[in-house]
């Protein structure tokens, strides 16, 4: 698949986020305030958000079917690996799914990550063989970044 089918078929997916608040549903593009909202009442009082000015960077990760479609097995464990290594890392996560518009790929669990910045997302991507990852900040859409 050429880079301009991949981008597309990147774009043509819902990536959900399943939080205490309910399911996101979150598009490449799409700024979603009510996201937002949950972001920054998830942030601890008196945290520090970092040097962006206030905005939570965030991003979401998958480790299935890379590059290739593999077996049901070989994916669930690609991804008990990703959510150990999120984990080892003392990230916070929530887990979703990440489901093509044309329902021609199968469903693909994600982590979606808080508090995280492009070279660890890129790190995580190359880890987990992908090609792109999805993030984000409060205050802006959601973007797509190749690794």
């Amino acid at each position: 698949m050429n880079h301009a089918a991949l981008d597309a078929a990147f774009r043509a997916t819902s990536y959900r986020v399943v939080t205490p608040e309910g399911i996101f549903v979150l598009r490449i593009g799409v700024a979603d305030a009510a996201f937002d909202a949950f972001l920054y009442r998830e942030v601890t009082l008196g945290q520090s958000l970092g040097s962006t000015g206030g905005a939570i960077r965030w991003g979401i990760v998958t480790a299935y079917n890379p590059g290739a479609l593999l077996s049901t097995e070989e994916n669930q464990l690609r991804q008990r690996r990703l959510q150990n290594r999120i984990s080892a890392a003392g990230w916070r996560f929530f887990n979703g799914c990440n489901l093509a518009d044309d329902d021609l790929w199968p469903a693909e669990p994600n982590c979606f990550l808080l508090h995280v910045d492009e070279g660890q997302l890129r790190i995580l991507g190359r880890e987990f063989d992908q090609l792109a990852v999805v993030c984000g900040r409060t205050g802006t859409a959601p973007r797509l970044l190749w690794i």
